[in-house]
C-alpha cells in the first residue's frame, strides 16, 4: 500500500464523521499546517501517527490503510483463500516428505561408496 492510497483513506474517513481538517490536527494535537502536511502526503506517514488517526476515527489502522474493515469480506471468499492454501501447503508437504527420502536415499548411496573406497584403499596397501 502506498502512501498516497493511504492519506486518501485518512481523507475519504475525516470527510465521512464530517470532521474539518483543523477539528481533526486539534483532537489530534498537532498543528493545522502540520495535519495538513500529513493528509497531503508531505509528511511520512509513520505507525505512531497511523495508529493516532485510526484512534481518533475509531477504526483499526488497517481499515485505515487498506480502506476497507477486513472483516467486512464475505465469508465464501474468506473460505475460499483458507481453503487453496491449504491445498498448497499439503502439497508442499508431500514434495518435503518426497525431498527427505531422496535425501536420505543419497545419504545411504554415499555410506555404501564411502565403504567400498575404504575397502579398496586397505586392498591397495595391502598390494603396494
Amino acid at each position: 500500500m502506498d502512501n498516497s492510497s493511504i492519506k486518501q483513506n485518512i481523507r475519504k474517513t475525516r470527510e465521512s464523521r464530517k470532521l474539518t481538517q483543523g477539528e481533526t490536527a486539534l483532537r489530534l494535537g498537532m498543528s493545522l499546517s502540520s495535519y495538513r502536511d500529513f493528509e497531503k502526503g508531505e509528511t511520512a506517514v509513520v505507525s505512531y501517527n497511523l495508529q493516532k488517526v485510526a484512534d481518533l476515527f475509531e477504526i483499526s489502522t488497517e481499515e485505515l490503510v487498506l480502506g476497507y474493515r477486513p472483516a467486512q469480506l464475505s465469508g465464501p471468499a474468506l473460505e475460499d483463500v483458507r481453503k487453496d492454501y491449504t491445498s498448497q501447503i499439503s502439497v508442499l508437504e508431500k514434495r518435503i516428505e518426497d525431498l527427505e527420502k531422496l535425501v536420505s536415499s543419497h545419504a545411504e548411496t554415499i555410506r555404501t561408496k564411502d565403504e567400498i573406497i575404504s575397502m579398496l584403499r586397505k586392498k591397495l596397501g595391502e598390494v603396494e
